[in-house]
């Protein structure tokens, strides 16, 4: 099967390409910048296109030139750099994604696997937990830009019949993330750590973001791949890594106790909302049988001995 990643040098992209590679399928990966970070050995058994989503008539022609069966978007625009330029963020995630969906069909592309995000939410949830039937009101251009893709794509579905399934990821965590977000934390808690940096945290040790493991995201998206047709009744899916979710400060023992010099202090004012993000990913687990491998320890672990090398 010919698969193609648009986004396919990110952190999530470029782990899907080696999970794939190590099949021995055929991986086409479209990306914007030369950074091949992320690709380090594999890059040579890929196929390399110069992409930008933002660029009219960029989708067409690529998707015209690979005509793949399976399609995983995972190219975009992430939410701080959007808020900084809402123009830039819609050419890329909203008319790039248009673009994109209907170059998929003219193409014959018989898959496509969605990037979305929690971010499709906002904040005025209700409380609780978010499920896959919560009511979307997404305060950044970002999230309105996910709405869309995760709408559109079940339009496609059933109307011209493409296979359309979307993640709605949560936090990602892993090594080697720059861009800023509110929960970026959850991340750099473990790396600055790692590498023997202190970590300022922003938020109240009792906040709680939902999290998951970037090999978990990955494999996330190859198992609703593959999940049968039948199975697939909600389309666009939560998936949430270990439950119940850590709080800030409970990532934060974790990591001591790792590392026990750590330097670790919580530095938003007393009184600061806590905020909580937690997910219910039922769906996923009922409809193609969702299940995170890493849990708080394995998660922390991980990341360790990915900084700290061999």
């Amino acid at each position: 099967m010919t698969t193609l990643i648009t986004g396919g040098t990110g952190f999530i992209g470029a782990e899907i390409a080696r999970m794939l590679i190590d099949r021995g399928e055929e991986v086409h990966i479209a990306h914007r910048s030369g950074n091949l970070g992320r690709l380090e050995g594999i890059a040579d058994q890929v196929h390399l296109h110069q992409f930008d989503l933002s660029v009219a008539g960029s989708a067409s022609a690529l998707l015209a030139e690979v005509a793949p069966k399976r399609l995983f978007h995972f190219g975009a625009i992430l939410t701080a750099p959007g808020e900084e330029d809402p123009q830039a963020l819609l050419r890329a995630n909203a008319l790039g994604f248009i673009e994109t969906i209907e170059a998929a069909r003219l193409a014959g592309t018989e898959q496509m696997i969605f990037a979305s995000s929690i971010g499709t939410y906002g904040r005025d949830t209700g409380g609780g937990a978010i499920d896959d039937l919560t009511l979307q009101r997404p305060n950044s251009v970002y999230g309105v830009s996910k709405v869309l893709g995760e709408n559109l794509g079940a339009y496609y579905r059933h109307k011209y019949g493409i296979d359309f399934r979307g993640l709605r990821y949560p936090s990602i965590v892993g090594p080697g993330v720059t861009t800023w977000s509110v929960a970026q934390y959850t991340s750099w808690i473990i790396e600055k750590p790692a590498l023997g940096e202190p970590f300022e945290v922003w938020v109240p040790p009792e906040a709680v973001v939902a999290i998951l493991h970037y090999q978990d995201a990955a494999r996330a998206a190859i198992e609703l791949s593959e999940a049968s047709l039948e199975s697939i009744r909600s389309i666009n899916y939560l998936v949430d890594g270990i439950q119940p979710t850590p709080t800030a400060g409970e990532l934060a023992d974790v990591v001591r106790s790792r590392i026990p010099d750590a330097i670790i202090s919580f530095t938003a004012p007393e009184g600061t909302p806590a905020g909580s993000v937690r997910i219910d990913d039922s769906a996923a687990r009922r409809e193609w049988g969702w299940q995170p491998n890493f849990d708080t320890e394995g998660m922390v672990d991980a990341v360790i001995a990915e900084v700290s090398g061999p």
